[in-house]
């Protein structure tokens, strides 16, 4: 079972948002602070070079099995916390 919550996406092969054409799509360089700061987020801007679109795509998308795995993050912490608390509440009393 794969663990992993996102799955990071080759962006320069998929399809551009404006003219669907696959493969024509670069990293863009930021232009202002504002750009800086938004790639720090992983939000790349790209275009495209053949009609020449210019925009923000996620480098990240989320795994097939994303709800199970958080569910399984929360179950184990609830269980982890359950059985530290009986543990001190029997040490202690």
């Amino acid at each position: 079972m794969n663990l992993k919550l996102f799955i990071k996406k080759n962006v320069q092969l998929a399809r551009c948002p404006n003219c669907n054409t696959i493969a024509s799509l670069r990293r863009s360089r930021s232009r202002n602070i504002f750009e800086k700061i938004i790639k720090k987020l992983k939000i790349s801007a790209y275009f495209c070079q053949s009609c020449g679109w210019r925009g923000r795509l996620l480098t990240f998308k989320l795994s097939r099995n994303f709800f199970k795995l958080i569910f399984f993050y929360i179950m184990t912490m609830v269980v982890s916390a359950y059985i530290v608390l009986r543990f001190l509440r029997s040490y202690f009393d």
